[in-house]
């Protein structure tokens, strides 16, 4: 049996985080955005999941596994109640910001949203994305059930970002969905690449311009959709210790 991974479908785009960081800068004036918006940008990263979902065509949501990663999760919500606290208003603390304190709260999300009950986790930290997608891959391998959405969001606030070294930058999503080739095939399914492994490999000296976990997943998205990409593109990010990178070979 072929138990390569391939991908199927993907899908990215921004989740656009402005009228968030305004409404957080403007104090307690902008505290009823900041919980809109709470509740609204999650929902927008499911709807992306969803795009990528959809373009695999027949797919069981209960067979489907979930991985996702990000850098910085949802702690612009522990921003905005430790803001509220410091300023003694503990009472304007919205009870449902709390579903979205915990990064996992967005998987959780996706999975709610496209009734997928299959494995689920969550991968938080620099490297987060391609560590996201070799979990998924061991997934598949071990498993070697249905496909896994893997994917990785970011709505790292100005704070964050400056914390690391990072100009603000917008809201992203990125998903992609993996399968093994011999199911792909068995389904007939359309293949957009053929994935090869996550391996570690030397730190780089200097940080990527975007230190977003959506910024690989992204970049293969882009190429897997683009016909004049490259036939083979290798990502790479900068993890803690030591760097990840992967390498996609398109197909069809």
């Amino acid at each position: 049996m072929d138990d390569s991974v391939v991908i199927t479908a993907v899908a990215s785009g921004e989740v656009d985080t402005a009228e968030l960081w305004e409404a957080h800068a403007a104090g307690a004036d902008g505290w009823q955005d900041v919980n809109k918006w709470t509740r609204e940008l999650p929902e927008r990263i499911a709807e992306l999941a969803g795009r990528a979902l959809a373009g695999t065509g027949d797919t069981d949501p209960g067979d489907t596994a979930c991985v996702i990663g990000s850098v910085y999760g949802a702690g612009h919500v522990a921003e905005t109640m430790r803001a509220r606290l410091d300023a003694g208003a503990r009472s304007s603390l919205a009870p449902e910001s709390f579903l979205y304190f915990n990064a996992h709260g967005v998987t959780s999300l996706v999975c709610l949203r496209h009734r997928l009950r299959g494995y689920c986790a969550t991968v938080l930290g620099p490297g987060a994305g391609l560590q996201a997608l070799a979990l998924a891959q061991r997934r598949l391998r071990l498993a070697g059930d249905g496909p896994v959405l893997c994917g990785a969001y970011e709505m790292l606030s100005p704070t964050a970002a400056r914390a690391r070294d990072s100009d603000p930058v917008t809201g992203w999503a990125a998903f992609l969905v993996l399968e093994t080739a011999a199911r792909a095939r068995e389904r007939g399914a359309r293949v957009l690449a053929r994935l090869g492994p996550v391996e570690t490999c030397p730190r780089p000296l200097e940080l990527a311009a975007d230190i977003r976990a959506t910024a690989p997943l992204a970049e293969l998205a882009a190429v897997l959709t683009d016909d004049g990409a490259p036939a083979t593109t290798t990502v790479a990010v900068a993890g803690r210790r030591h760097g990840y990178r992967c390498t996609a070979h398109k197909e069809g």
